[in-house]
């Protein structure tokens, strides 16, 4: 009970912060950007008060980060289900497993995959404009659980350090994408090309994971 009293006033003391945040600057506050997470996402919050800040901090940058690969070729510039994606969780999950306990990052990434399902229920898209989808949110989760694996192996180096490395991976295929031809179109397994229409609202996709070294079929 003692346990559970001090988590309910540092949830309360970190959303006091957040609040004093807004009113300092309302233009990138974390008090505005708590309101706007899922239900999952706000209650992982409320039960890691003592990280939630940094979480937020690190959610940025890894956008960020993964934004400004698009301006190079040191991946394929596909945000959506290709290497600058499997960047951007892999790289995500590795700063937070520098910055706290790999389970409590692991639990974010899977707080934010509930937080899809949900969205896909309501149907509604997804941070980048999507409907969610189950191969998707496997790839994800597969990604996350390699950042972890990355940040827990290399805990001190830089952002950049981890940068390099998560590139790195995904250059050996480590990491996971989905199949598309040259032109960006998803593919089954058996290589022929994905009927959109087919599969329309539907939750299972017959989308192919490929090792992220895996480009254009």
């Amino acid at each position: 009970a003692e346990i559970q009293n001090l988590k309910l006033k540092a949830a309360l003391l970190f959303l006091s912060f957040l609040f004093l945040s807004d009113k300092m600057n309302a233009q990138s506050s974390a008090f505005g950007s708590f309101w706007k997470l899922s239900c999952p996402e706000k209650w992982w919050v409320f039960t890691h008060p003592f990280v939630a800040k940094d979480a937020f901090k690190i959610t940025r940058e890894a956008r960020l980060k993964s934004d400004s690969l698009l301006q190079i070729s040191a991946l394929d510039g596909d945000p959506l289900g290709g290497q600058i994606d499997a960047f951007r969780h892999a790289y995500w999950m590795a700063r937070m497993a520098q910055t706290m306990k790999w389970k409590k990052a692991l639990r974010l990434g899977k707080a934010h995959e509930k937080a899809n399902k949900i969205s896909f229920r309501k149907n509604h898209n997804d941070e980048e404009g999507l409907l969610p989808d189950s191969v998707s949110s496997e790839m994800d989760l597969y990604n996350n659980q390699v950042g972890v694996a990355i940040g827990c192996n290399f805990k001190s180096v830089s952002g950049q350090a981890i940068c390099d490395t998560v590139i790195q991976n995904i250059r050996a295929g480590k990491l996971k994408i989905i199949l598309k031809n040259e032109n960006g179109v998803e593919l089954k397994c058996d290589g022929t090309q994905l009927d959109k229409n087919e599969f329309a609202g539907k939750w299972n996709i017959p989308k192919c994971l490929v090792n992220s070294n895996s480009l254009f079929k």
